[in-house]
């Protein structure tokens, strides 16, 4: 009996020790779904506050966006307005100044009406400066044939914030100083290793370079700066000329003036960076002085305020463009060869090393003959108190 009564308690106490566990589990799972229903609210309760005030956000944003399209709906009804009185002030200020030289030169006058005349020339001068800046501080309506072909319509390109356009500006300047620091090294690879892939590569840079100039001048000439007819030209020209020597085949032809082209485009590469440098500092310096604009940029050929400082680059200028014109001399000989027979590349190449040669030297005498010419003092004086003035605005 005793046996049987510790068997009843063994088989008792297993019973009890599974009954306990399965408890002690199904109070762990409760508890586990208890917490995690508490989990979920205090979820939904978050997600909801996020959504409200992510609500209220999206409300003032299209509150202050509504403001914003107000705000720019009055300023281009602005800009049409200053554009259309810009527009009559200069129509305006033609006429009197026609009305002033025809009766100038229909009647004579004293002293005193010669005096007061005087005063309204200067103060029209003045005037039109002043009419100047104000146009270009507003967009213009035409961006001109070459821009619209590229573009494919009459998109505004006006930056009508002058740190935009000062940052533009210095874009340019430091785009057009590093591709020229890569040609130059580029060049002086291919002068010692012959390949003509690498020569297709060169000159296909170059070709993507001028056009590049080309978009970017076009684009600052619309936001202010003022860049004379010819240097602009010089660029489409030069990346004709690019275009042209990338499709000459490689013959005996082409190696025998392979030389002296490569030699070319690294002095002129050469003497391109070293313009870069000086023409920044002198700008620079010119602004603070008030006789430059703040928009004027480098060149690569020679302007009027470069005599204030930079006269020393006319030689090395005078001798890239007598190498110019002897490219071209000796393509036209090379042209009546029998191993040059048959290439319109050559012919095509020397006309346009003449074309560039000649109006570089042509703007180069121009600049030099119109700088002892004009003395220049009251346009100095009237350009410092411009720029004092409208730095006042800003």
């Amino acid at each position: 009996m005793t046996e049987n009564k510790c068997k009843n308690l063994l088989s008792e106490w297993h019973t009890l020790s599974k009954e306990c566990a399965e408890m002690e589990l199904i109070d762990f799972m409760l508890f586990s779904a208890l917490s995690g229903g508490t989990m979920t609210e205090n979820k939904c309760k978050n997600l909801l506050s996020e959504w409200h005030t992510l609500s209220k956000e999206c409300a003032e944003m299209e509150s202050k966006h509504e403001a914003y399209l107000n705000k720019m709906r009055e300023l281009s009804k602005l800009q049409e307005a200053c554009l259309k009185a810009v527009k009559h002030g200069h129509y305006r200020l033609n006429q009197i100044r026609e009305n002033l030289e025809s009766l100038e030169e229909a009647v004579s006058v004293d002293e005193e009406d010669q005096s007061e005349m005087e005063k309204m020339k200067r103060e029209l001068v003045e005037m039109e400066s002043k009419l100047a800046e104000m146009k270009g501080e507003l967009p213009l309506q035409q961006n001109g044939l070459y821009l619209s072909i590229i573009l494919g319509g009459n998109l505004n390109l006006s930056l009508l914030n002058k740190n935009d356009r000062y940052r533009y500006k210095q874009d340019y300047e430091k785009f057009k100083l590093s591709v020229t620091y890569a040609l130059l090294s580029l060049l002086i690879i291919a002068l010692f290793f012959r390949a003509r892939v690498f020569d297709s590569l060169i000159n296909f840079v170059f070709v993507w370079y001028y056009c590049t100039l080309t978009i970017r001048e076009a684009i600052l000439s619309i936001n202010g700066s003022r860049i004379k007819g010819w240097w602009l030209t010089h660029h489409y020209v030069s990346c004709v000329l690019s275009g042209v020597t990338l499709t000459w085949k490689d013959c005996d032809c082409y190696q025998a003036f392979r030389t002296q082209l490569l030699v070319m485009a690294i002095y002129i590469s050469f003497v391109q960076v070293l313009q870069s440098q000086y023409q920044r500092g002198c700008l620079r310096r010119l602004h603070a002085l008030g006789q430059r604009h703040t928009m004027d940029i480098t060149v690569e050929g020679f302007s009027s305020w470069m005599f204030r400082g930079l006269t020393f680059l006319i030689p090395f200028l005078v001798f890239a463009y007598i190498f110019q014109l002897y490219n071209s001399y000796v393509l036209l000989q090379l042209y009546h060869t029998t191993e040059c027979a048959g290439q319109w590349q050559v012919l095509a190449l020397a006309v346009m090393f003449l074309v560039v040669g000649c109006c570089n030297s042509f703007t180069l005498l121009r600049v030099i003959i119109n700088k002892r010419r004009q003395s220049g003092q009251y346009s100095t004086l009237l350009n410092m108190r411009t720029k004092y003035r409208f730095n006042k605005q800003e």
